[in-house]
């Protein structure tokens, strides 16, 4: 997903879940201050590298839910990209502030 701010696509995980009747679209990755990515076990090895490297080991996952409404998943995923991209910048720097 492309974001402003960001010299690259951030890669996010993409999954529809369902609780009896309804549906949502879950968008989420791990971000820590240096770092986005989408596997968990890959972002448990670069908490470790930010450990020594920056001497920080702190992390966040990421998720963002957008309900499906009558069936129809376009609008939820326009929905949830136009927020992630609306907040992920003003996020970053609230989590990573020194």
């Amino acid at each position: 997903m492309d974001v402003a701010g960001n010299r690259s696509s951030i890669p996010v995980n993409r999954y529809l879940v369902r609780h009896g009747e309804d549906r949502s679209l879950v968008l989420y990755w791990y971000q820590s201050a240096h770092f986005v990515m989408a596997n968990e076990y890959l972002s448990k090895l670069y908490l470790i590298y930010g450990g020594l490297r920056y001497n920080r080991s702190d992390e966040a996952l990421v998720r963002v839910i957008s309900p499906i409404e009558n069936d129809r998943e376009d609008p939820a995923v326009k929905k949830a990209n136009d927020f992630i991209r609306l907040v992920y910048r003003p996020l970053c720097d609230h989590l990573w502030a020194e």
